[in-house]
C-alpha cells in the first residue's frame, strides 16, 4: 500500500508517457492529454488525499480516465451553448442587417447600454469571466486557471451571465421589432 503522496507523485513520473498514452488514445489529441496529464498532477500534488492507496497505477489511470471524461462533458457544453449563442447572434444580425434605419440604430444603441447596464449589475468575477470568455476569447480552460478555480465554477460564472441575457432579450424584445 502506498501511504503518501511523494510515493504517488513517484508512481506518476515512473508511469508519465504511459498515463500520456493513454490520455492521448482516449483524446486523440496529443496537446489536450498532455494539459490533462499535467491536471491530474495538479491533483495529485495539491489535493487532500485520504488514506492509503492500494494500487496507485491503477487509482491514477481512473484520476486520467476522469478527467478526460470531465473534458469531454466540458466540450461538449461549450460547443452546444456556443453553437445556440452563434445561432442566435446570427439570426439577429440576419433579419436586422438589411432593413436598418437611423432610428433603429439609435434604438439597438440604447438597448446595448441597458444590456451593459444589466451585465454591470454582475459580481465582478462573473464580469470578468463573461468578458474575458466572450470578447477576449480566452478558453474557459485558461480562465480558470487563471482564476484559480475549477472549470466547472468558469461555466456557472457564464450561464449567471447567460442568464441576465437571456432575461433582458426576453423583457427587450418589443424594443428589437
Amino acid at each position: 500500500m502506498l501511504q503518501n503522496k511523494s510515493g504517488l507523485s513517484q508512481v506518476f513520473e515512473d508511469n508519465r508517457a504511459l498515463l500520456l498514452r493513454f490520455l492521448a488514445a482516449r483524446t486523440r489529441d496529443i496537446g489536450l492529454a498532455e494539459d490533462l496529464l499535467q491536471d491530474v498532477w495538479i491533483k495529485i500534488t495539491t489535493g487532500t488525499q485520504s488514506g492509503p492507496i492500494d494500487n496507485p497505477l491503477a487509482y491514477l489511470y481512473k484520476m486520467c480516465e476522469y478527467t478526460a471524461r470531465d473534458a469531454h462533458r466540458s466540450a461538449t457544453r461549450k460547443l452546444a451553448r456556443d453553437t445556440l449563442w452563434s445561432e442566435a447572434g446570427s439570426d439577429f444580425s440576419a433579419e436586422r442587417r438589411d432593413n436598418l434605419t437611423p432610428e433603429k440604430i439609435a434604438i439597438e444603441r440604447d438597448l446595448l447600454k441597458l444590456a451593459l447596464s444589466e451585465l454591470e449589475k454582475l459580481p465582478d468575477r462573473t464580469k470578468e469571466i463573461f468578458i474575458d470568455c466572450r470578447i477576449n476569447e480566452i478558453t474557459q480552460k485558461e480562465i480558470a486557471r487563471r482564476q484559480n478555480i475549477s472549470l466547472s465554477a468558469v461555466e456557472k460564472h457564464l450561464q449567471r451571465a447567460y442568464q441576465v441575457i437571456n432575461k433582458f432579450r426576453k423583457n427587450n424584445d418589443a424594443g428589437l421589432d
